[in-house]
């Protein structure tokens, strides 16, 4: 470790997805320059290959794994960290979050631990607080410990105003700092151009995508069920979903029980995105719940006609019949209804395709995301 640079530790979450990892690598990247050594912890005792590769761009950066197995009883967990940061003496500490439901006693050792300065991210915030079983005390203690933070970062407005109200954080700073990209970076100009032979795709029709965790709440289930519909009046349509997860075994099965199982495609994952998302014509986020999503971003920015749930991080993303078709959660005939309306309609895919590029251009923006998150920083 630098003996002249105050650490500034980045701790991954224990629910952390695919857009954690990237949220962490571009703000890793960004925030290097500062006079921090940086060190990311990984509580599972695997690093991502990604975060491997940030350690070879400086000497200030280092990864590590505290080896915890989930497995562990949470007092245990409390203790070890609590040693390790006591031990390290971080400057800032930002916890990388799922939920305000996760990730407790990692905010309660922040607290023990007595870090100077302590941020917290939560991907998703629920629209209230759960109350089945033992969440009503879990969430109480889950609120008061999250009241011991410095700052909270969440990605909409619609999640400030849940935790204010359903949390009653309202004496704690919550930086509303939704995600960016290089929109400059996805111009059709930029990005690579294979053919689907390059991802195993089929190699006729109009293609439908989703990228995402393959989880109940993503809505890929509602999809399938979608293209049932869409076959009656585009025959020659496929879908190819992207990713992995406890879902894979359900989807599979939902999948083969359509009336065209030879035409839905899965792909546990493709490390050129861009390539990928030139060579399909739907871009489709069914979810329930949703983060924000960097693939989202990336096809509204490649000029990909997006149809999504209207939920709320994505009614912030998306304005309805401008950048994006917005439908009813769960509804697999609103859903086909509003694909079949981005086939047939030449002018409203035109119309969405280039309003998405601009809105991401204009609206969500790394270099906006990285100085707003970088700037609770330099408060230190």
């Amino acid at each position: 470790m630098s003996n002249h640079r105050a650490p500034l530790v980045y701790l991954i979450g224990n629910d952390a997805v695919e857009d954690t990892i990237q949220y962490l690598v571009n703000l890793v990247a960004h925030s290097a320059a500062l006079p921090f050594h940086i060190i990311i912890v990984e509580q599972s005792g695997i690093l991502h290959p990604a975060i491997l590769a940030l350690t070879q761009q400086s000497p200030h950066i280092e990864a590590i794994t505290l080896d915890i197995p989930p497995q562990t009883r949470a007092l245990l967990r409390l203790r070890i960290l609590i040693a390790w940061l006591i031990h390290t003496k971080p400057a800032i500490v930002h916890l990388l979050a799922a939920t305000p439901d996760t990730d407790t006693e990692v905010i309660a050792a922040l607290w023990v631990a007595q870090v100077p300065t302590r941020i917290v991210t939560l991907a998703e915030v629920a629209p209230t607080v759960r109350s089945d079983g033992l969440r009503p005390i879990y969430s109480f203690f889950a609120q008061r410990l999250l009241r011991t933070v410095s700052d909270i970062i969440v990605y909409t407005s619609a999640a400030k105003q849940i935790l204010q109200h359903e949390y009653r954080l309202t004496d704690t700073h919550i930086a509303v700092i939704p995600i960016g990209i290089d929109a400059a970076v996805y111009a059709l100009h930029m990005t690579p151009d294979h053919d689907r032979a390059t991802y195993n795709l089929p190699a006729e029709g109009q293609l439908i995508a989703s990228i995402g965790q393959l989880a109940p709440h993503k809505g890929h289930s509602v999809l399938i069920h979608a293209m049932d519909s869409i076959w009656q009046y585009i025959p020659d349509v496929s879908l190819v979903i992207v990713g992995t997860g406890e879902h894979r075994t359900h989807l599979h099965t939902l999948a083969g029980q359509s009336t065209h199982p030879e035409r839905i495609v899965f792909i546990d994952d493709i490390a050129d995105r861009t390539g990928f998302l030139r060579c399909i014509d739907v871009y489709v986020q069914p979810s329930f719940s949703e983060p924000m999503s960097f693939d989202l971003l990336m096809a509204m920015a490649m000029e990909r006609p997006v149809v999504a749930s209207a939920i709320a991080n994505i009614h912030e993303i998306i304005e309805s019949n401008a950048s994006g078709l917005l439908v009813r959660p769960g509804s697999a005939d609103a859903l086909a209804s509003a694909i079949m309306r981005i086939f047939n309609d030449a002018a409203i895919r035109i119309t969405v395709s280039l309003n998405a590029r601009t809105r991401v251009a204009q609206r969500f923006t790394m270099e906006r995301w990285l100085t707003a998150t970088v700037a609770l920083y330099r408060r230190v």
